[in-house]
């Protein structure tokens, strides 16, 4: 058992006083506010519980501990030989910040001296290192003479600096154990110690009931979130509330508030306010809803299936673009028509700007190995990554390390024929999942397909889909075989999951040696579809779409003196005029809708992208129109450019996967490299044109290649 000297007072006064002892007297006692004396109580459950021992209150007497005496009288011995220990320097700076982000008021350095069992002296000299690690969070150390020390800074920053030290000191395996009541083991009873310290800062209960409400709006999502992100928002939430209910509350810029009410996240956070609400009869203020959207934009897991072109995503596409060529250009190695690189970035990165532009912070696991395994390739990133996005945005190391992951998986990705499937679990479920399904493909030829998945997702397989399951994290509350290892797979991991391989294959085996059927059960008789039958299928609705929108590409000229709106609306009625529009006016109001979201400019160019859907637009268009004047627009970087040329793509509300795969292709063509920008900068119709059949005819050779096994 390990106490600090603070509490190992409290306890003994409460053993002492079994009839009870106010709060105000045990305050008095030490010297400290009755809030500190409240938070430390409130700590005390995890060392009162294997003594089955409570808390209890009484008014007018105070609190007394409530047990049977043989238990009292043991837990009091087992106090006096408490072990005491000499912390490390780090460990001690840890208690510190949590003991100063807990308090809403000043804290003495004797106190703090006190319970660490040091000199004053000791103490400043921690604080120097405290400051630094505050400043990353826009936090500083206020002394005020005769008080103490504490803590200033915004709600917001306070809250980033707790999720900061819990994400610093515990694996999200670990937190998910907590969460799921079950105490991360530790080695010893001073890493229980600190582990209290930080776990102090939520509350079990209220987590177990926020994970509850969590778990039930994130199944309406049409896309998985990554573990981290998961417990990062639980843990957030659960926070929240906790300040919430102590009058904490955060506040939000406007303008970011007004942005984030168009997202369809901000809808799911209301539903999860409401949820909230209902279990802890608070009410949650509309800025908290405002940072839910914000955890639930930045959390997409990486998705196995391939991206596509949204309205909002095409800046994505840029940075992936730009970024490849600079890594290509700065390694030597070309990565451009790597498509599994292409789409794992387009995956990564549309959470991870979304992070950056809002100063989000995440947490990587795997931070120093992957600069101990790759140092040039990070260093190379870093400073690729800084020259593709806008200055003036900071990049923690923890993003570049992601990054680097998918960079290094691509670089060491090998097609080699293989038999086996394996699903890939992964906490973080962002780079270090694609990092060991390269290093399988390539240590184990035999694995056919590796799939990526979160450990949330685990139950959702079917188990002839769980032929291996390799898992970097233990498989909390899950009874399927699966073999854990480190996600840069040492040798001894490599050995593990060759072991894993040769005992599942001779349980495969043994299964295949049982007696067969008997012909007296009935058979399923039905006749699948045929796949190539689907590829037709599904090449001619998409073959369709591209033959409809070059046959309908048109570059326009805008009438003289005509502004921009005027222009657009002019081409949009030529559009009605030829059958492709309904009504030019409600694609007009959804174009001005978008361009009001954020920039639709090109970075250093001269052109402008500007994209809706409409129930008016009949089929998928793309057109462009020549301004007459150039009129300043801002750009997807939040620079102002000087627009000539509006690149014009419209699709209808309701469009097939085939129509979204035409215009995913179209707009990922325009920002390919320079010479394409160049082209929709100046270029005539024709060329745009017969550029655009090009891109087409590629997109559907790929097509036939990635279905079709006889392709050749």
């Amino acid at each position: 058992m390990y106490v600090s000297a603070r509490d190992k007072f409290i306890l003994e006064m409460l053993i002492k006083h079994s009839e009870g002892v106010t709060i105000r007297d045990i305050a008095h006692s030490l010297q400290v506010s009755e809030r500190t004396i409240h938070r430390d109580i409130a700590t005390f459950d995890s060392l009162l519980l294997p003594y089955e021992l409570t808390l209890e209150k009484i008014a007018g007497k105070g609190i007394f501990l409530k047990g049977a005496k043989e238990q009292i009288k043991q837990f009091s011995q087992d106090l006096q030989e408490a072990k005491h220990f000499d912390f490390l320097p780090e460990q001690r700076q840890v208690i510190i910040i949590c003991k100063l982000l807990e308090s809403f008021e000043p804290v003495k350095l004797q106190s703090f001296a006190v319970d660490l069992n040091v000199t004053v002296a000791t103490i400043t000299n921690d604080l120097e290192k405290v400051d630094e690690w505050l400043a990353k969070y826009d936090l500083e150390l206020e002394r005020r003479r005769g008080l103490g020390i504490q803590i200033t800074g915004s709600e917001t920053d306070k809250r980033k600096a707790i999720s900061g030290l819990l994400s610093e000191n515990f694996e999200e395996g670990e937190i998910l154990k907590y969460i799921r009541r079950k105490l991360p083991n530790q080695d010893s009873d001073l890493s229980e110690s600190i582990a209290g310290q930080l776990l102090g800062f939520i509350n079990i209960d209220k987590l177990k009931k926020v994970e509850e409400s969590v778990k039930k709006i994130i199944r309406t999502l049409d896309y998985q979130i990554a573990d981290s992100a998961y417990i990062a928002l639980v843990v957030h939430l659960t926070l929240a509330l906790e300040r919430i209910s102590k009058g904490e509350n955060i506040s939000i810029n406007t303008s970011l508030a007004k942005h984030l009410k168009n997202k369809k996240e901000y809808k799911l956070a209301e539903e999860l306010a409401t949820e909230l609400k209902k279990s802890f009869s608070l009410d949650i203020p509309e800025a908290e809803i405002g940072y839910i959207t914000m955890h639930l934009r930045g959390a997409k897991l990486h998705q196995d299936h391939q991206v596509l072109f949204t309205e909002d995503n095409l800046d994505t596409v840029m940075v992936a673009k730009k970024l490849i060529n600079e890594v290509s250009n700065r390694t030597g190695v070309n990565f451009k028509n790597d498509h599994s690189l292409y789409q794992g970035l387009m995956a990564h990165l549309e959470p991870a700007l979304y992070r950056l532009k809002q100063g989000m912070h995440i947490h990587n696991p795997l931070q120093d190995k992957i600069q101990a395994t790759y140092p040039d390739l990070f260093s190379t990133v870093k400073q690729a990554f800084n020259s593709v996005l806008t200055k003036g945005i900071a990049i923690p190391d923890e993003e570049i390390g992601f990054l680097v992951l998918h960079f290094g998986s691509a670089m060491e990705r090998e097609n080699n024929r293989r038999t086996h499937k394996a699903v890939v679990i992964c906490s973080s479920g962002i780079g270090s999942s694609k990092m060991i399904a390269s290093r399988l493909q390539s240590e184990f030829p035999n694995i056919t397909e590796v799939k990526n998945s979160s450990l949330f997702e685990l139950d959702k397989f079917h188990p002839e889909e769980l032929d291996l399951v390799i898992s970097t994290i233990p498989l909390v509350d899950h009874s399927v075989d699966y073999v854990q290892v480190n996600p840069f797979l040492t040798k001894d991991d490599v050995a593990k999951i060759q072991d894993y391989i040769d005992r599942r294959e001779h349980l495969y085996a043994m299964k295949q040696e049982k007696p067969a059927l008997k012909k007296t059960e009935k058979k399923d008789t039905s006749k699948p579809r045929s796949p190539i039958r689907d590829i037709f299928s599904n090449l001619q609705k998409s073959l369709s779409a591209s033959a409809h929108l070059l046959r309908n590409f048109h570059l326009y000229q805008a009438e003289q003196g005509s502004g921009l709106w005027d222009s657009l609306l002019q081409v949009i009625c030529k559009l009605k005029e030829d059958s492709l529009v309904s009504d030019e006016h409600e694609v007009i109001k959804s174009l001005k809708k978008r361009a009001e979201l954020s920039g639709l400019g090109i970075p250093e160019t001269h052109i402008a992208l500007f994209h809706a859907r409409n129930s008016s637009v009949i089929r998928p268009l793309f057109v462009i129109l020549n301004l007459t004047e150039a009129v300043e627009a801002k750009a997807m970087d939040g620079n102002d450019i000087e627009m000539k040329r509006v690149l014009l793509m419209l699709g209808p509300t309701d469009m097939t996967d085939e129509e979204t795969e035409i215009l995913s292709t179209i707009s990922s063509a325009i920002i390919e490299n320079e010479n394409s920008i160049a082209l929709f900068e100046d270029g005539k119709e024709q060329e745009i044109s017969d550029f655009l059949s090009v891109k087409l005819l590629n997109f559907y050779q790929d097509y036939l290649k990635k279905e079709n096994p006889y392709y050749e």
